[in-house]
């Protein structure tokens, strides 16, 4: 009976404690969760040492969210590199996320469009293209696809008007819109004048 009654605080002691840091570590979950919404420059600046102990499902998610606001900022406001660096490591903590997957090839495709080199526009309009594949239906990529043509040489007018038409098919913000009929139109002008050049 002795050692049964034992067994019963014992077996009351661990389920107590159980408890506890179930409690503690759900407490926790709900503090980073509202540092990745209020500030996620603080939950992002401490990410290596809650690293060490192992990342909970709530915890990375978390991180993912922080990561991922930062970088909307980012690419806001064309810090190309910070973005990137945020993306990526939302990434390697979520993978599977096209979401992330698509705002990275966006990113990558804009590095690589911004240095102007004909190979890098190629493998910027290959990115774009990654992007538009996992985001069907936003027209976004085709846009960039079509400024990387343009880049790339301005007298394939076809490509840079199928890409600006294929945008305008999609779904894009208002102000992207206006954008890019605006670039078609010039793209138009000049196909035009270079025709009447070579008639």
């Amino acid at each position: 009976i002795e050692i049964f009654s034992f067994m019963k605080v014992k077996t009351k002691l661990f389920l107590s404690f159980f408890v506890f840091i179930f409690f503690i570590w759900g407490c926790a979950g709900k503090k980073y969760r509202d540092m990745s919404i209020s500030n996620p420059q603080k939950l992002i600046s401490i990410e290596d040492s809650l690293s060490q102990f192992g990342l909970s499902k709530s915890l990375k998610e978390s991180l993912v969210f922080a990561h991922n606001k930062l970088g909307n900022q980012a690419l806001e406001d064309y810090e190309l590199e910070k973005a990137k660096y945020h993306f990526d490591k939302a990434l390697y903590l979520s993978p599977q996320d096209s979401t992330l997957l698509y705002k990275s090839f966006l990113v990558k495709g804009h590095i690589l469009y911004k240095t102007g080199n004909k190979n890098k526009l190629w493998e910027s309009i290959q990115n774009y293209y990654s992007a538009a594949s996992l985001q069907k239906s936003l027209g976004e990529p085709y846009y960039y696809i079509g400024l990387a043509y343009h880049k790339i040489g301005d007298k394939d007018f076809d490509l840079i008007i199928e890409s600006y038409d294929k945008a305008l098919e999609l779904n894009l913000s208002s102000d992207l819109k206006e954008t890019v009929v605006k670039q078609r139109s010039i793209a138009l002008d000049r196909n035009r004048v270079l025709k009447d050049f070579w008639k």
